[in-house]
C-alpha cells in the first residue's frame, strides 16, 4: 500500500473540522511562545556572571547551528544508511555519557535496574514484600521487558542496565527522523532527529535508567507505522507497539489519543478508520496479554492504583507541584492508608479539593510557577551531575569551580536552547495555520503535546516527564529552518 499522502487540503475539511485544526494549531503556537518567554526568563533571571551566560547562550547556538550544518551531508543519505548512521550517532553519544558522567545509582532508577536484574534471576518476592509495587504496579512492566535482555546476556550489573537502555534511546534517533519524513521534507526530518539527539535532557536522561526511553522507542515506532501503512495491517502493528510503549510507562494514552483525534479530525476515509479500529483493538489487547502473562510474578497488575496522589502533590501549594515530603509521609506512608486503600483515596480526595480551593488568583501563580519548573528547569539539578553536586566544589580543566555554578551553566544552555526551539516551534505553528495544506503526523505529534501540556498543570512536575513530547518540538523547529522545501519522496 502507497505511503500517506504528505499534506491534506484543508479544502477537504468541513467547516467544522477546518476551524477545529485551526484552534488546535493556534493554541500550539500561543503555548510554544508562552514557553519561550518562560526559558527566556529564567534565563536573564540567573545570578549568573554575564561572560557565564553569554558562554550558555553562544554554546546553544552552536549545537543547534551545528545540527543544521550536519544535516545537509547526512540527508544525502537514505533508506538503511541513514538509519545506521543515525544510530550509530546517538548510541555513541549515550555510550559515552555512561562510561564518563554517569551517576551512582539512586531513587527510582534504582529500583529499576534492582527489580529487573531480581526478575532476570526469578526472584520476585520483592514485589508482594514491597508497597511501591501494589501502589505503582505500573513499573513492573518496564522492568519486566528488561529483565527480559538481562537474562538473554546474563547481566545486570548496572552499568550494563544503562547500555541496555542507551541502545532503546539511540533508536528514537532514526525514528524521528522516519516520522518527520512523513510530515516535512527529509533534509528537515534529519536536522530534527539532530536536534533530539543532543538536547540536554536526551543527554541527561542518558545517565539513568529510566522508563522514557522504551516507551518513546515504541511510541515513535508506532506513530511511523501508522503513518506509513494507514490499513488494518498497519493498524495491527502500530496497535502492538504502542501497547508495548504502554507496558513500559502509562504516558503512551495521550499519544493513541492524538493519533485517533487527528485521523479522525482530518482523514475520514474506510482504510484509515480500519486501521484506527485495528490499532486500539491490538493496543488493548496487547497490553492485556501481557497482564496475563505476569500475573503470576505481578499479582497487582499493571496499572496505577494510586492515582489520585499524582494530582494532589501536583496541586501541592507549598512544593510548587513538586516532590513533596509533606504528601509523601502524611499519605504514601501512611500505614493506616496503605492498609486501607478506599480511606486513603477518600482523604486524598479531600487534600485536592482544598488545594483547588485557594481561589482563582494563588492557582494562577501555582501554574506559572509549575510551568517555569517543568518546561524551563526551574530548581533543577542535572542527573548528569547528582555525583558531582555531592560536594562544594569540582575540578574543570585544571580549575577549581563551584558544583552549583557548574549545574546553573547546565540550566542556562539548556534553557537558551529551549527558548530557541520553542520560538521556532511558534512560528512553525503560526504558518502551518495560514496554510491551506495540513500534515497529519505533525498534528500527531502536536495534539500528544498539547494533551500533556494541559495535564501537567494538574499532576507532579518533574523535568523528565516531559521528554516523550519533545518530538514535537524538535520537528516543528526543524520545519522553519527549510518551510518551503518540497517534501522528498
Amino acid at each position: 500500500m502507497p505511503d500517506l499522502p504528505f499534506l491534506v487540503s484543508m479544502d477537504q475539511l468541513n467547516a467544522k473540522q477546518n476551524l477545529l485544526h485551526k484552534i488546535a494549531v493556534y493554541l500550539f503556537t500561543v503555548w510554544c511562545g508562552l514557553l519561550a518567554a518562560a526559558n527566556l526568563l529564567v534565563f536573564f533571571k540567573a545570578s549568573a556572571a554575564w561572560y557565564v551566560s553569554l558562554f550558555s547562550a553562544a554554546a546553544a547556538v552552536f549545537v543547534i547551528a551545528l545540527c543544521y550544518v550536519l544535516a545537509k551531508p547526512f540527508a544525502k543519505l537514505k533508506g538503511i544508511w541513514l538509519v545506521l548512521l543515525l544510530f550509530a550517532l546517538s548510541l555513541a553519544l549515550k555510550l559515552a555519557v555512561v562510561r564518563l558522567i554517569a551517576p551512582a545509582e539512586y531513587s527510582d532508577y534504582q529500583t529499576f535496574r534492582a527489580g529487573a536484574a531480581l526478575i532476570a534471576m526469578g526472584d520476585v518476592s520483592f514485589v508482594t514484600r514491597l508497597p511501591y509495587y501494589s501502589i505503582w504496579a505500573y513499573q513492573f512492566g518496564f522492568e519486566w521487558i528488561i529483565s527480559l535482555i538481562f537474562k538473554l546476556f546474563g547481566r545486570w550489573d548496572p552499568v550494563f542496565g544503562l547500555v541496555v537502555n542507551s541502545f532503546f534511546a539511540a533508536g528514537c534517533t532514526p525514528l524521528l527522523a522516519a516520522v518527520g519524513e512523513k510530515i516535512t521534507a527529509h533534509r528537515n526530518a534529519v536536522f530534527a532527529a539532530l536536534l533530539f539527539t543532543v538536547l540536554p535532557i536526551t543527554i541527561d536522561l542518558s545517565a539513568v535508567f529510566t522508563n522514557q526511553h522504551v516507551s518513546l522507542f515504541f511510541i515513535l515506532l508506532s506513530v511511523w507505522i501508522i503513518l506509513k501503512r494507514p490499513d488494518w495491517l498497519g493498524g495491527i502493528l502500530a496497535g502492538l507497539s504502542l501497547g508495548m510503549a504502554k507496558v513500559a510507562r502509562a504516558d503512551v494514552l495521550m499519544y493513541l489519543a492524538a493519533i485517533l483525534v487527528s485521523f479522525l479530525l482530518l482523514k475520514r476515509e474506510k482504510k484509515p478508520l480500519s486501521g484506527l479500529v485495528c490499532m486500539v483493538a491490538c493496543y488493548f489487547g496487547i497490553f492485556k496479554l501481557v497482564e496475563i502473562i505476569i500475573r503470576p510474578l505481578q499479582p497487582y497488575g499493571l496499572g496505577n492504583n494510586f492515582p489520585l496522589y499524582k494530582f494532589a502533590v501536583g496541586l501541592d501549594e507549598s512544593s510548587w507541584g513538586r516532590y513533596s515530603v509533606r504528601m509523601q509521609e502524611e499519605i504514601f506512608n501512611n500505614e493506616t492508608y496503605v492498609a486501607d486503600h478506599a480511606l486513603r483515596d477518600a482523604e486524598t480526595m479531600n487534600i485536592i479539593k482544598e488545594e483547588l480551593s485557594i481561589g482563582p488568583a494563588r492557582l494562577l501563580k501555582l501554574f506559572a510557577m509549575k510551568v517555569r519548573i517543568q518546561w524551563a528547569n526551574l530548581f533543577h539539578q542535572y542527573e548528569i551531575l547528582h555525583d558531582v553536586l555531592q560536594a562544594p566544589t569540582c575540578e574543570v580543566l585544571g580549575r577549581t569551580v563551584s558544583t552549583q555554578t557548574l549545574n546553573q551553566v547546565l540550566l542556562l544552555w539548556d534553557c537558551f536552547i529551549r527558548f530557541l526551539l520553542f520560538s521556532a516551534s511558534a512560528v512553525c505553528g503560526w504558518l502551518t495555520a495560514r496554510k491551506k495544506e495540513v500534515s497529519i503526523g505533525f498534528s500527531i505529534l502536536m495534539m500528544a503535546f498539547m494533551a500533556f501540556s494541559a495535564i501537567a498543570f494538574l499532576i507532579e512536575v518533574q523535568y523528565r516527564y516531559v521528554y516523550f513530547v519533545f518530538p514535537a518540538i524538535c520537528i516543528a523547529a526543524a520545519m522553519l529552518a527549510d518551510p518551503q522545501r518540497k517534501n522528498e519522496e
